[in-house]
């Protein structure tokens, strides 16, 4: 038997003294009486046994020496290995809800699996945490019912699954306190931290970590990548199965189906696409068919905001410019060209209201006093409109510093220099990220020198002279472009009409509409309101994109999409199953506890010490 304090044997040295008071203890004086003096020789002979037969038959030595053995071992701790079951006490469920959960065979998902297993674990102090791609504490210390009623209102969710930081969370949740760990999951695709090494960093003796797998034989083929434009929609099928698949995809608005792809034939673990010519204005969705074991990357939302062209106004004295043919061919512009000095008349004849457009772009344009020259008012008037809130490009051109501008400069034109640079971004946004790979995107051989004004932001410069730059000026905005198109070879490159394009909107302030189609697993913060999801209607200020379809807020709806390729491998292989110690992990493990006997030892001696006391009164010492 193991003692926990093998110190306290010491204490058995208390039988010394007591067994020499034992042997010590007065004799009653014998008294010979004559006439029995014929029994003298046999009491002789049995002297030598006396002792050892008064020494068995005494009851209270045996009482006295048994509790100071009880006494003595107690001291030591004394204690045995019981079996012991933590669960009674505290059960942590961690429950894969994402979207591979969903795979379906035979009628039951994986997720149905996973409660039917979670109920069979509930017992003392129940918590469940939701192991989407951020853990989420769904349960904390309820009793088993609470815990079984929760577990069959769930449903899956939409999203990848984090299942190490989960578990990390389970052991903040336990802390001290002994219990279980249960990990319920298809163990696929799953990102954070690596299972086995959290295991072995949460493992202890009063916490026992089991790993339940409901994964199952499904076959899927899905949406794995959508590119949605404002003039059309690219979708990406990838089909995981092993032998060859026929699909077909269409485009549905209002129940209406707009267009199809037809029969395509997709090669087993092989990505096709397909291209939607025109994207539906409002909400619309694409659906893959025929359906299979995973329904949820089957159907796509698109939300489109209202279509809106910018109406721009281009004044310049020449014909057929780069610049105008870059905004010819945007599918984002409305385009009317004027030629000075009438404003009011455009290049087809046509009354316009020059200052009731989007975006004004001023370019190549002769000054007051040269034939065809704008009139001395044309820039007071431009900059009334910047102010009631309209959009100024004023692009460069080699005698721009000697006209007056009124209060529109945003940049101090000092002097035109002769000399070949090369145009490099200082910022990368949504009018510069095409250059992010090389973000010096131009050459030029003329350009002006100078320094930017207060308040006026830099985009792109030549040694550190503003060429790009803009500013809010008072309702509306100013673009200074300082590219002198003749002088340069951008207005020649690929990204020029692109550049145009994305300016003209960033100008607009157009709404992008990737910014409306998002995927799963993203976390936005917003204003507290009145947020509709795919299922419910909750007010929040923290909007978790969780589930496939269209989220309503800030008065705007928002197509959300799973839109990934790991999550949709539902017949990929768990992540256990790939590691040799998974076999191990699997098994089901239990603990044994110390329990001490000194508890039951001094009450054995308190028994003891109370017959002892019982026993002297009843043979009359007492």
């Amino acid at each position: 038997m193991p003692f926990a304090n093998t110190l306290g044997l010491i204490a058995l040295a208390s039988l010394i003294p007591f067994i020499i008071l034992y042997l010590r203890k007065p004799k009653p004086v014998d008294r010979i009486i004559p006439s029995l003096m014929f029994l003298l020789q046999n009491k002789k002979t049995s002297r030598q046994y006396d002792f050892l037969r008064k020494f068995l038959t005494n009851l209270l030595f045996f009482i006295q020496l048994l509790a100071l053995l009880g006494l003595s071992f107690a001291i030591a701790e004394p204690f045995i290995k019981v079996p012991y079951d933590v669960s009674l006490e505290n059960t942590v469920i961690v429950l894969d809800v994402s979207a591979s959960m969903q795979a379906d065979e035979g009628g039951r998902t994986r997720f149905d699996e996973a409660i039917k297993e979670a109920k069979k674990v509930v017992s003392g102090r129940n918590s469940i945490i939701f192991a989407e791609n951020i853990p989420l504490i769904i349960l904390e210390d309820e009793d088993d019912e609470t815990a079984s009623n929760i577990l069959g209102n769930l449903e899956p969710k939409a999203t990848t699954t984090n299942l190490g930081d989960a578990m990390l969370l389970a052991k903040d949740i336990l802390q001290d306190r002994p219990g279980r760990i249960v990990v319920i999951s298809d163990f696929s695709n799953v990102d954070g931290p690596d299972l086995l090494a959290v295991k072995k960093a949460i493992s202890s003796e009063e916490i026992i970590l089991n790993f339940v797998d409901v994964s199952n034989d499904a076959e899927n083929a899905g949406i794995i990548e959508m590119d949605v434009g404002k003039h059309g929609i690219k979708v990406f099928i990838k089909n995981f199965n092993s032998v060859k698949k026929q699909i077909n995809i269409k485009l549905i608005k209002d129940k209406d189906v707009i267009a199809e792809s037809g029969k395509i034939d997709v090669l087993p673990n092989s990505i096709e696409s397909f291209l939607f010519d025109d994207t539906p204005v409002g909400v619309s969705k694409i659906v893959l068919e025929p359906d299979d074991d995973l329904s949820v990357d089957n159907i796509a939302y698109v939300s489109a905001p209202l279509k809106k062209r910018v109406n721009v106004l281009l004044i310049t004295n020449r014909k057929n410019t780069n610049l105008e043919n870059a905004l010819l061919a945007s599918r984002d512009v409305r385009l009317n060209i004027v030629n000075p000095p009438v404003l009011t008349l455009n290049t087809k004849g046509d009354r316009i209201e020059p200052f009731e457009h989007d975006v004004i772009v001023v370019h190549s344009i002769n000054n007051v006093g040269i034939r065809d020259g704008i009139l001395p008012g044309t820039f007071q008037d431009l900059s009334n409109y910047v102010k009631n809130g309209g959009k100024l490009i004023l692009t460069a051109q080699n005698d721009l510093d000697k006209f007056n501008k009124v209060d529109l400069d945003i940049v101090n034109l000092n002097k035109l220099v002769e000399d070949t640079r090369r145009v490099c971004v200082d910022v990368i946004n949504e009018m510069t990220k095409q250059f992010g790979n090389d973000i010096c995107f131009s050459t030029v051989s003329e350009y002006f020198s100078t320094d930017s004004r207060e308040g006026t932001s830099v985009i792109a410069s030549i040694l550190g002279m503003p060429v790009l730059a803009v500013k809010e000026h008072f309702k509306g905005k100013i673009f200074y472009y300082g590219i002198i198109d003749d002088a340069s070879d951008f207005r020649t490159l690929p990204s020029y009409p692109i550049f145009w394009n994305s300016l003209i909107n960033f100008m607009a302030e157009t709404e992008d509409i990737r910014d409306f189609n998002l995927k799963t697993g993203k976390i936005v913060t917003i204003n507290q309101q009145r947020v509709k999801t795919p299922s419910t209607s909750l007010t929040t200020s923290k909007v978790i994109f969780d589930e496939v379809g269209i989220y309503e807020f800030n008065d705007k709806k928002f197509a959300v999409n799973l839109l990934d390729e790991k999550e949709s491998d539902v017949t990929a292989s768990g992540v256990l199953k790939e590691e040799s110690e998974s076999a191990e992990v699997l098994k089901e493990k239990s603990i044994e506890r110390d329990f001490s006997l000194s508890i039951l030892l001094l009450i054995l001696v308190f028994l003891l010490m109370v017959f002892e006391v019982f026993y002297i009164k009843r043979r009359g010492d007492l």
